[in-house]
């Protein structure tokens, strides 16, 4: 087997007790010894939080071409997006399967992109396959480049008054934004306000060298570690979806209620892989291309875990993707796919969990509103 890799901040997880697990094939904390899950969830709610999410790929995207290129093997719409702005947005296969959801920022002379740490093999070969072979793109003035560096998400209502108490400007970013070259106590990062929690928050990219000082400093502030326990029940609580679960190359972007992620530039003008099937798949989608919707459910008792059966009437139609206790709602919330007939919000089904029916309900993600912070107008 392979041996797991480690992030820069390995051996100060282990110096914070923290329970690690294989992750996307790293070693990567579940919790830690402090808090436990469910404190830390709650702390990310009520105060502010700070996770490890180096495992992630990050990548710099140049040339003349770029963002031909990118609109080409995604559909993001870089007409729309400002310089120093996000955008999240996914790889197709041919079938407009999702190979992946990426993170896309516009800068000035370059592209950052942001992979998940579990496809970003897959997707550089996908990348570079299409650039080096595709007719529409052979030849592009491109160049995809790693970067060797960490990235720490701090998330939660006290996140931008902890950070403005070293950096400039924080009250004028949006979410969504992004600045680079900014200084924390003489480091040099790549702040973005962005995050996958529901909370107001900010990605740090920072060197490898520099990341236990910085996640020192911020320890000093109050801002507590959290591991993949607290970020899987703060994402569901906010009806995010997750690689593997809910996305993956046999969902596409119709089924999950996704075309929002698409603009309308970019549907009637096409040029991305994967637009002739999704263009099928949206003007076919009721008369039966696309069968089963993502729905969230919630319900109490037995919490349904990935792969749970979901039964009308003792039918099966269809299966949870992901599904916890919420900590906040003290029930259980999940998603998962179910056939358009049942997908209606209130429409009563059933968990069979362990081999015992559960009652459920399909309810709207997400379950709890998100904050992210939106400059007055």
């Amino acid at each position: 087997m392979e041996a797991l890799k480690k992030t820069a901040l390995h051996g100060f997880h282990i110096s914070q007790k923290a329970k690690t697990v294989d992750f996307a094939g790293f070693h990567m904390p579940m919790a830690y010894a402090k808090l436990g899950t469910i404190k830390e969830h709650h702390y990310s709610r009520k105060v502010v939080s700070m996770m490890d999410v180096s495992h992630v790929g990050q990548f710099e995207i140049r040339g003349a071409d770029r963002e031909r290129f990118m609109e080409h093997i995604t559909p993001v719409d870089f007409q729309k997006a400002r310089h120093g702005q996000a955008s999240l947005s996914m790889m197709m296969n041919e079938r407009a399967g999702i190979k992946d959801d990426c993170m896309l920022t516009k800068m000035d002379d370059h592209l950052v992109m942001v992979l998940n740490g579990g496809c970003k093999d897959k997707d550089v070969a996908h990348i570079e396959d299409v650039l080096q072979n595709s007719p529409q793109t052979r030849g592009a003035d491109v160049q995809f480049i790693p970067l060797e560096r960490s990235l720490i998400a701090v998330q939660g209502p006290k996140a931008a008054t902890i950070l403005s108490e070293f950096v400039d400007g924080i009250p004028d970013m949006d979410f969504m934004s992004c600045r680079q070259k900014v200084n924390v106590k003489g480091m040099e990062v790549q702040l973005s306000r962005c995050g996958y929690t529901g909370e107001d928050g900010f990605e740090i990219a920072v060197s490898n060298e520099d990341v236990v000082p910085l996640v020192e400093l911020l320890q000093s502030r109050h801002v507590e570690l959290i591991g993949l326990g607290a970020r899987d029940t703060l994402r569901m609580e906010t009806g995010l979806n997750l690689y593997g679960n809910e996305l993956s190359e046999e969902t596409n972007p119709v089924a999950l209620r996704l075309m929002w992620w698409i603009s309308k530039r970019r549907m009637e003008e096409g040029g991305f892989i994967g637009h002739a099937a999704l263009k099928h798949l949206r003007a076919n989608a009721t008369k039966g291309a696309v069968p089963q919707l993502r729905v969230g459910l919630v319900s109490t008792g037995p919490v349904p875990r990935r792969d749970t059966v979901i039964e009308v009437d003792g039918k099966e139609v269809g299966y949870v993707t992901s599904g916890v206790p919420s900590p906040t709602l003290k029930k259980n919330v999940a998603l998962g796919f179910i056939d358009r007939a049942f997908a209606d919000v209130g429409t009563k089904v059933d968990f069979v969990v362990r081999g015992r029916r559960v009652p459920a309900e399909v309810a709207k993600p997400p379950f709890l509103l998100p904050k992210y912070y939106r400059k007055p107008q």
